[in-house]
């Protein structure tokens, strides 16, 4: 038996970003998306990764999907001394979505 008995909050303006598995699923679910495919990395986002993504969505639409919908999930918590920050991933990840 799991019990929650708070939800973690690390009030460093990135919260809003930390969601649930059934929070999640309630945003794809209102996206109205048939297929979720997932991007994550600790690393910013470079030229690479963006035909990665690109090309695995049109992967999916080739295979019948209508609406694939990608899920960025930059790498939080631990990383190397020279990474660059959570929050400018973010920022860098916000970009792309618009």
């Amino acid at each position: 038996e799991i019990e929650l008995l708070e939800r973690i909050r690390y009030n460093d303006g990135l919260d809003q970003y930390r969601l649930t598995p059934k929070e999640l699923r309630e945003r794809f679910i209102a996206a109205g998306t048939d297929a979720v495919y997932a991007f994550q990395t600790r690393n910013p986002t470079h030229a690479g990764h963006a035909y990665l993504m690109q090309d695995a969505g049109r992967q999916l639409k080739a295979m019948g999907y209508k609406k694939p919908l990608l899920w960025l999930t930059p790498l939080g918590g631990w990383t190397k001394p020279d990474d660059m920050p959570l929050d400018v991933r973010i920022h860098q990840h916000q970009v792309i979505i618009e």
